[in-house]
């Protein structure tokens, strides 16, 4: 996904490379009853394109990111998915926006594990934009359905400085709007920024091992610009 004008420090970057590289180990080390499995959908409207994506960890969503080990495999829709060593996750990339996927794990035991994920609803910003200005609150309302039960909407503004991104999010069922806090838009630069909604839609695990694991899918809207005023 692009989120354009986001600013990272170089000594930053290389941190968060160092952090997420080299960290997996083969799931041949544990137990396979012992592994807890992550699955989802990632919609880009920038890209327009769906990132099917799997995790797999030692015993919960915080432990050490496992590499599966051959015969061991997972699947997306009966298709493969690549292992990306530097996020320590698989992925297969789907044209445009898949509206279900399903993945197939199947262990060194043997066992396999079938679970659909749901594509997110999507979500948009509205065709026009009002400017954010200094000291006062705003409220977005998104084009698109009313948030749902299990669902966050999250908006993302970048600002013209570097390390001024502000995130805002709501969880209120019903909800076709969002409001902006008007402390987090006074901590923006002032100038021309980068703003992005995302519906983010937690679902439930349909088969796994004795430790679990979760099911989710989100969709990003397109990035557009904002004008942040004094």
């Amino acid at each position: 996904m692009k989120f354009s004008n986001l600013k990272i420090s170089l000594p930053l970057l290389a941190l968060v490379t160092m952090m997420f590289s080299c960290v997996s180990e083969p799931s041949s080390d544990v137990s396979q009853d012992s592994i807890f499995a992550e699955y989802r959908l990632v919609y880009s409207s920038d890209d327009d394109k769906t990132y099917a994506r799997a995790d797999f960890k030692l015993g919960s969503t915080f432990g050490t990111k496992l590499q599966l080990t051959s015969p061991a495999d997972v699947t997306i829709d009966g298709s493969s998915m690549a292992f990306k060593a530097l996020f320590g996750y698989y992925e297969r990339d789907l044209a445009g926006v898949a509206p279900t996927g399903e993945f197939e794990y199947t262990d060194l035991d043997g066992s396999t594990f079938v679970n659909q994920v749901i594509a997110a609803k999507s979500i948009d910003l509205p065709a026009t934009l009002a400017p954010l200005k200094k000291g006062s609150s705003y409220t977005l309302s998104w084009v698109g359905d009313a948030l749902g039960t299990d669902e966050t909407i999250t908006v993302t503004v970048n600002g013209p400085n570097e390390g001024d991104a502000k995130v805002f999010s709501t969880t209120d069922p019903g909800a076709t709007s969002i409001i902006l806090s008007a402390d987090k838009i006074n901590g923006l630069g002032v100038g021309l920024g980068r703003i992005i909604i995302e519906r983010f839609h937690r679902q439930t695990l349909q088969e796994g091992t004795s430790k679990g694991g979760e099911t989710w899918a989100r969709y990003f809207s397109k990035t557009e610009n904002i004008d942040i005023q004094p």
